[in-house]
């Protein structure tokens, strides 16, 4: 056990100041204090049915879009922005579940950093609109599934993630702006974008209202 001459009174765990005082502490019992009070518990997410689901979708859609290019052949070699956008999905879901502090906020700072920075490189690179066109729909509908897959798994309260994701659904439906003002020369990413993000919102909307309702009167204190 641990003691603080300070304070004096004694602590349990591996300690090296006094949590009150930040005095060095002195041993009391060497026979305890070895272990923490609270032991590092692994997490118990790694053989999730939703794992496994996230993994089987990520598998077709890479074989299916290297399929679909076969039969209907494009100067653009599309797959390769599937097999990037997968990538960064699983990585950001690797980050986010290691990191499980404050999930919902990390994620929505991955997609502003990333979207900065890909603007940033397509006008640094001369502005070929690979990053309106192709990168930035993709990276709001990965967030999404990531926001989604994530909350899923860690068993989010309603309250920790739902702002969250409701700016990570208007961030998906942005490329509205883009069309309208035809910055965009690829339609299709834009759109599937929209829709899921359309979809997306309606879904929190529809099964999670009264949450959503009951979530804004506590934080307007109504």
């Amino acid at each position: 056990m641990l003691y603080c001459p300070q304070c004096r009174i004694q602590i349990r765990g591996v300690k090296e100041r006094c949590v009150l005082c930040g005095n060095t502490l002195s041993m009391l019992d060497p026979d305890k204090g070895k272990e923490e009070v609270f032991p590092v518990i692994s997490p118990a997410y790694e053989r999730h049915l939703a794992i496994r689901i996230l993994v089987f979708i990520s598998f077709a859609a890479v074989v299916a879009s290297f399929a679909i290019r076969m039969i209907f052949p494009t100067d653009v070699n599309w797959p390769l922005f599937v097999v990037f956008g997968l990538v960064s999905m699983w990585l950001s879901l690797v980050v986010i579940v290691r990191k499980s502090h404050n999930i919902p906020k990390t994620i929505m700072w991955q997609v502003t950093v990333v979207t900065l920075l890909s603007i940033l490189w397509d006008w640094q690179t001369g502005w070929r609109g690979w990053s309106i066109n192709y990168l930035m729909p993709i990276i709001y509908v990965s967030a999404e599934l990531v926001m989604y897959i994530t909350a899923r798994i860690m068993k989010l309260s309603i309250r920790d993630y739902i702002t969250y994701a409701m700016l990570d659904g208007l961030f998906g439906i942005l490329p509205v702006i883009f069309i309208l003002f035809g910055w965009v020369q690829v339609l299709y990413p834009s759109v599937i974008c929209i829709a899921v993000s359309v979809i997306f919102l309606a879904g929190i909307f529809i099964f999670q209202g009264e949450d959503i309702k009951n979530e804004w009167n506590k934080r307007m204190h109504i």
